[in-house]
């Protein structure tokens, strides 16, 4: 069988009881850290459940996913993810290749950044849909969508999620600063229009603040970090960011 189980947002400490007692008895333990920034350590990982756990390429899940579900069919396969494992559309195919094959799968679920943006104040229910702002290599061809998504959300009154694109096969990650600059160029937001940065959250480094944009261009933050474009606030949301 297959089991997918979601790291959580913080370190390794914020893996479950069943997590640990399911890779336990895995005949092999696998680990993706491509789609997110991971703010845990693999060796202690390793030492929590008692064996040693592979690091997953892009390409192992995406263009190589076959020899995985190989895998699966004989033994007890489990594949760790950033956050909650179903966020990332590459861990839904899989489900679906399991089901096409009938192969036993599992998922087990664990904190993700979709609820933990809420404790910024922001209320759930008035996210719309979310974005990734690209590394500058690119953004070429790759903007429509995001600023159409950006704009119709705010025309909905629904605030925007952003999340910052990250190559950890070649070490780049987007800054805040890239991602502001971004935005501002693209017209999407005014330089004095405000906008929120959630730091680290889930952990002891977590910062949330509430800045104008060209405030942002000089601001320092920590990665794994999203932005956030509110639309119109509710006086409760208001309250807590200016708190």
């Amino acid at each position: 069988m297959l089991i997918l189980a979601g790291l959580g947002i913080s370190d390794e400490k914020g893996i479950t009881i069943e997590e640990i007692e399911e890779a336990k008895s895995s005949d092999y333990v696998f680990v993706e850290l491509y789609t997110s920034i991971w703010c845990g350590n693999l060796q202690n990982l390793e030492r929590m459940i008692g064996k040693e756990i592979k690091v997953l390429e892009r390409k192992d899940l995406e263009e190589e996913s076959e020899k995985i579900l190989d895998l699966a069919k004989e033994k007890k396969v489990m594949i760790f993810v950033p956050g909650d494992p179903l966020v990332a559309t590459t861990h839904s195919s899989l489900l679906l290749e399991c089901k096409k094959r009938k192969i036993g799968f599992k998922v087990i679920h664990n904190s993700s950044i979709f609820s933990a943006i809420c404790e910024t104040g922001l209320h759930i229910y008035k996210f719309g849909p979310p974005v990734t702002i690209p590394l500058k290599e690119k953004i070429k061809g790759k903007t429509t969508s995001i600023i159409t998504t950006i704009k119709q959300n705010k025309k909905r009154g629904l605030h925007t999620l952003c999340f910052l694109d990250i190559d950890v096969e070649r070490k780049k990650f987007l800054s805040v600063r890239e991602a502001v600059e971004f935005l501002i160029k693209k017209k999407v937001v005014k330089e004095n229009e405000k906008i929120i940065v959630a730091s680290c959250l889930g952990t002891s480094k977590q910062t949330i603040v509430w800045k104008k944009a060209k405030e942002l261009l000089s601001f320092e933050a920590e990665l794994p970090a999203v932005l956030v474009i509110p639309a119109s606030l509710h006086f409760s949301e208001r309250e807590m960011l200016e708190v």
